[in-house]
Protein backbone atom coordinates (compact mmCIF):
# COMPACT_ATOMS: atom_id res chain seq x y z
CA UNK A 1 0.00 0.00 0.00
CA UNK A 2 1.20 3.50 -0.82
CA UNK A 3 -0.15 6.78 0.55
CA UNK A 4 -0.45 10.11 -1.29
CA UNK A 5 0.02 13.25 0.79
CA UNK A 6 -0.53 16.93 0.19
CA UNK A 7 2.57 19.00 0.85
CA UNK A 8 1.61 21.23 3.80
CA UNK A 9 1.80 25.00 3.43
CA UNK A 10 3.81 27.16 5.83
CA UNK A 11 0.64 28.06 7.73
CA UNK A 12 -0.34 24.39 7.98
CA UNK A 13 3.11 23.55 9.29
CA UNK A 14 2.90 26.30 11.90
CA UNK A 15 -0.52 24.99 12.93
CA UNK A 16 0.63 21.37 13.05
CA UNK A 17 1.10 21.46 16.82
CA UNK A 18 -1.71 21.73 19.28
CA UNK A 19 -1.66 24.22 22.15
CA UNK A 20 -0.19 21.58 24.46
CA UNK A 21 2.76 21.05 22.08
CA UNK A 22 1.66 17.71 20.65
CA UNK A 23 1.61 17.24 16.90
CA UNK A 24 -1.71 17.17 15.07
CA UNK A 25 -2.20 14.59 12.33
CA UNK A 26 -2.39 15.24 8.59
CA UNK A 27 -4.53 12.80 6.66
CA UNK A 28 -3.37 11.31 3.34
CA UNK A 29 -5.13 12.33 0.12
CA UNK A 30 -5.37 8.76 -1.13
CA UNK A 31 -4.19 5.17 -1.01
CA UNK A 32 -2.35 3.29 -3.74
CA UNK A 33 -3.20 -0.40 -3.69
CA UNK A 34 -2.40 -3.22 -6.09
CA UNK A 35 1.11 -4.56 -5.50
CA UNK A 36 1.29 -8.09 -4.12
CA UNK A 37 4.49 -7.56 -2.09
CA UNK A 38 6.39 -4.76 -0.37
CA UNK A 39 7.00 -1.52 -2.23
CA UNK A 40 10.56 -0.35 -2.84
CA UNK A 41 10.54 3.16 -4.31
CA UNK A 42 8.25 5.81 -5.75
CA UNK A 43 8.95 8.57 -8.28
CA UNK A 44 6.96 11.42 -9.79
CA UNK A 45 6.55 11.67 -13.56
CA UNK A 46 8.02 15.02 -14.76
CA UNK A 47 4.53 16.30 -15.67
CA UNK A 48 3.49 15.90 -12.03
CA UNK A 49 0.22 14.12 -12.84
CA UNK A 50 1.46 10.54 -12.53
CA UNK A 51 3.75 8.53 -10.28
CA UNK A 52 5.49 5.17 -10.50
CA UNK A 53 6.08 2.57 -7.81
CA UNK A 54 8.40 -0.45 -7.72
CA UNK A 55 7.81 -3.64 -5.79
CA UNK A 56 9.23 -6.98 -4.75
CA UNK A 57 6.35 -8.53 -6.74
CA UNK A 58 8.59 -8.16 -9.86
CA UNK A 59 6.56 -5.24 -11.28
CA UNK A 60 6.50 -1.48 -11.49
CA UNK A 61 3.26 0.40 -11.89
CA UNK A 62 2.12 3.81 -13.09
CA UNK A 63 -0.64 5.63 -11.19
CA UNK A 64 -2.87 8.65 -11.69
CA UNK A 65 -2.05 11.11 -8.92
CA UNK A 66 -5.55 12.58 -8.90
CA UNK A 67 -7.53 9.36 -8.60
CA UNK A 68 -4.81 6.96 -7.32
CA UNK A 69 -5.94 4.52 -10.02
CA UNK A 70 -3.51 2.20 -11.76
CA UNK A 71 -2.70 3.23 -15.36
CA UNK A 72 -0.03 0.67 -16.23
CA UNK A 73 1.20 -2.59 -14.74
CA UNK A 74 4.62 -3.45 -16.16
CA UNK A 75 6.15 -6.87 -15.65
CA UNK A 76 9.27 -8.19 -17.36
CA UNK A 77 11.70 -8.37 -14.44
CA UNK A 78 12.72 -11.73 -13.04
CA UNK A 79 13.24 -10.43 -9.50
CA UNK A 80 12.01 -7.74 -7.16
CA UNK A 81 12.02 -4.31 -8.79
CA UNK A 82 13.81 -1.64 -6.77
CA UNK A 83 15.06 1.50 -8.55
CA UNK A 84 12.95 3.80 -10.75
CA UNK A 85 13.69 7.00 -12.68
CA UNK A 86 11.92 8.98 -15.40
CA UNK A 87 13.61 10.58 -18.40
CA UNK A 88 13.32 14.38 -18.03
CA UNK A 89 10.89 14.64 -20.97
CA UNK A 90 8.73 11.89 -19.49
CA UNK A 91 8.94 9.59 -22.51
CA UNK A 92 11.08 6.88 -20.93
CA UNK A 93 11.33 5.22 -17.54
CA UNK A 94 14.18 3.10 -16.18
CA UNK A 95 13.59 0.33 -13.66
CA UNK A 96 16.15 -1.88 -11.91
CA UNK A 97 15.92 -5.14 -10.02
CA UNK A 98 17.53 -7.32 -7.36
CA UNK A 99 19.05 -9.64 -9.98
CA UNK A 100 21.27 -6.81 -11.26
CA UNK A 101 19.24 -6.10 -14.40
CA UNK A 102 17.98 -2.70 -15.49
CA UNK A 103 15.40 -2.03 -18.17
CA UNK A 104 14.37 1.12 -20.01
CA UNK A 105 10.75 1.35 -21.17
CA UNK A 106 8.75 3.56 -23.51
CA UNK A 107 6.18 5.02 -21.14
CA UNK A 108 3.71 5.69 -23.96
CA UNK A 109 3.56 2.14 -25.28
CA UNK A 110 4.85 0.19 -22.28
CA UNK A 111 7.38 -1.52 -24.54
CA UNK A 112 10.87 -2.50 -23.43
CA UNK A 113 13.51 -0.54 -25.40
CA UNK A 114 16.95 -1.10 -23.80
CA UNK A 115 18.68 -3.38 -21.27
CA UNK A 116 21.06 -2.01 -18.65
CA UNK A 117 23.46 -4.93 -18.33
CA UNK A 118 26.85 -5.43 -16.68
CA UNK A 119 26.22 -5.37 -12.93
CA UNK A 120 27.02 -8.51 -10.93
CA UNK A 121 24.58 -7.82 -8.06
CA UNK A 122 21.36 -5.96 -7.34
CA UNK A 123 20.86 -2.44 -8.74
CA UNK A 124 19.42 -0.26 -5.99
CA UNK A 125 19.48 3.15 -7.64
CA UNK A 126 19.11 4.68 -11.09
CA UNK A 127 19.04 8.28 -12.33
CA UNK A 128 18.81 10.14 -15.64
CA UNK A 129 20.97 13.20 -16.23
CA UNK A 130 18.89 16.40 -16.55
CA UNK A 131 19.41 16.55 -20.32
CA UNK A 132 18.47 12.89 -20.65
CA UNK A 133 21.69 11.94 -22.44
CA UNK A 134 23.08 9.73 -19.68
CA UNK A 135 21.72 7.19 -17.21
CA UNK A 136 23.60 6.10 -14.07
CA UNK A 137 23.08 2.97 -11.97
CA UNK A 138 24.38 2.06 -8.51
CA UNK A 139 24.76 -1.56 -7.44
CA UNK A 140 25.51 -3.96 -4.64
CA UNK A 141 28.65 -4.90 -6.59
CA UNK A 142 30.21 -1.62 -5.29
CA UNK A 143 30.18 0.01 -8.75
CA UNK A 144 28.40 2.64 -10.76
CA UNK A 145 27.78 2.26 -14.48
CA UNK A 146 26.82 5.02 -16.90
CA UNK A 147 24.96 4.47 -20.16
CA UNK A 148 24.64 6.71 -23.24
CA UNK A 149 20.91 6.97 -23.91
CA UNK A 150 21.30 8.64 -27.32
CA UNK A 151 23.30 5.74 -28.72
CA UNK A 152 21.83 3.22 -26.27
CA UNK A 153 25.13 1.76 -25.22
CA UNK A 154 27.35 1.39 -22.15
CA UNK A 155 29.52 4.45 -21.60
CA UNK A 156 31.56 4.29 -18.39
CA UNK A 157 32.42 2.01 -15.47
CA UNK A 158 33.12 3.61 -12.08
CA UNK A 159 34.66 1.42 -9.32
CA UNK A 160 33.04 3.82 -6.92
CA UNK A 161 33.05 2.39 -3.39
CA UNK A 162 34.24 -0.43 -1.14
CA UNK A 163 30.67 -1.52 -0.34
CA UNK A 164 27.13 -1.49 -1.72
CA UNK A 165 25.95 1.67 -3.51
CA UNK A 166 22.65 2.83 -2.03
CA UNK A 167 22.09 5.87 -4.26
CA UNK A 168 23.29 7.72 -7.36
CA UNK A 169 22.14 11.19 -8.37
CA UNK A 170 23.04 13.69 -11.09
CA UNK A 171 23.13 17.39 -10.24
CA UNK A 172 19.58 18.40 -11.23
CA UNK A 173 20.13 21.51 -13.34
CA UNK A 174 23.49 21.38 -15.12
CA UNK A 175 24.22 17.66 -14.79
CA UNK A 176 27.88 18.58 -14.34
CA UNK A 177 28.47 16.13 -11.51
CA UNK A 178 27.22 12.77 -10.24
CA UNK A 179 26.92 11.90 -6.55
CA UNK A 180 27.06 8.37 -5.14
CA UNK A 181 26.33 7.10 -1.62
CA UNK A 182 27.44 3.83 -0.10
CA UNK A 183 27.31 1.47 2.83
CA UNK A 184 31.06 2.23 3.21
CA UNK A 185 29.92 5.39 5.09
CA UNK A 186 31.04 7.80 2.35
CA UNK A 187 29.53 10.03 -0.33
CA UNK A 188 31.51 10.71 -3.49
CA UNK A 189 31.21 13.42 -6.12
CA UNK A 190 32.21 12.56 -9.69
CA UNK A 191 32.72 14.71 -12.78
CA UNK A 192 30.01 14.00 -15.35
CA UNK A 193 32.49 14.89 -18.10
CA UNK A 194 35.00 12.06 -17.58
CA UNK A 195 33.59 10.46 -14.38
CA UNK A 196 36.76 11.16 -12.44
CA UNK A 197 36.54 11.55 -8.65
CA UNK A 198 36.24 15.17 -7.51
CA UNK A 199 35.64 14.81 -3.77
CA UNK A 200 34.88 12.30 -1.00
CA UNK A 201 32.62 13.34 1.87
CA UNK A 202 33.32 11.71 5.23
CA UNK A 203 31.18 12.18 8.32
CA UNK A 204 28.60 9.43 8.64
CA UNK A 205 29.35 6.74 11.21
CA UNK A 206 27.13 4.16 9.51
CA UNK A 207 25.82 3.13 6.12
CA UNK A 208 24.69 6.04 3.95
CA UNK A 209 21.16 5.21 2.83
CA UNK A 210 20.09 8.15 0.69
CA UNK A 211 21.13 11.44 -0.90
CA UNK A 212 19.56 14.36 -2.71
CA UNK A 213 20.86 17.56 -4.30
CA UNK A 214 19.29 21.00 -4.01
CA UNK A 215 17.91 22.58 -7.20
CA UNK A 216 20.56 25.30 -6.90
CA UNK A 217 23.18 22.49 -6.81
CA UNK A 218 24.95 24.16 -3.88
CA UNK A 219 23.95 21.62 -1.22
CA UNK A 220 23.78 17.85 -0.81
CA UNK A 221 21.74 16.16 1.90
CA UNK A 222 22.39 12.62 3.11
CA UNK A 223 20.90 10.22 5.64
CA UNK A 224 22.37 7.17 7.28
CA UNK A 225 22.19 4.21 9.63
CA UNK A 226 23.82 6.41 12.27
CA UNK A 227 20.39 8.02 12.83
CA UNK A 228 21.51 11.35 11.36
CA UNK A 229 21.04 13.37 8.23
CA UNK A 230 23.79 15.70 7.12
CA UNK A 231 23.82 18.82 4.93
CA UNK A 232 26.91 19.35 2.80
CA UNK A 233 28.12 22.28 0.72
CA UNK A 234 28.63 20.85 -2.76
CA UNK A 235 31.49 23.04 -3.93
CA UNK A 236 33.53 21.05 -6.44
Amino acid sequence: VGLLWKTPSKSELSDSKASDGTETSINPLGRIEGHAQRLSQVAWHPMGEHMATTSYDHTWRLWDAETCKELLLQDGHGAGVYGISFHPDGSLVASTDLDGIGRVWDIRSGKFVYALSGHALQILSVDFSPNGYHLATGSGDHTCRVYDMRQRKFLSFIPAHSSLLSAVKFSPQTGEYLVSASFDKTIKIWSARDFSLLKTLHGHEGKVMGIDISLAEDKIVSCGFDKTFKLWKSSV
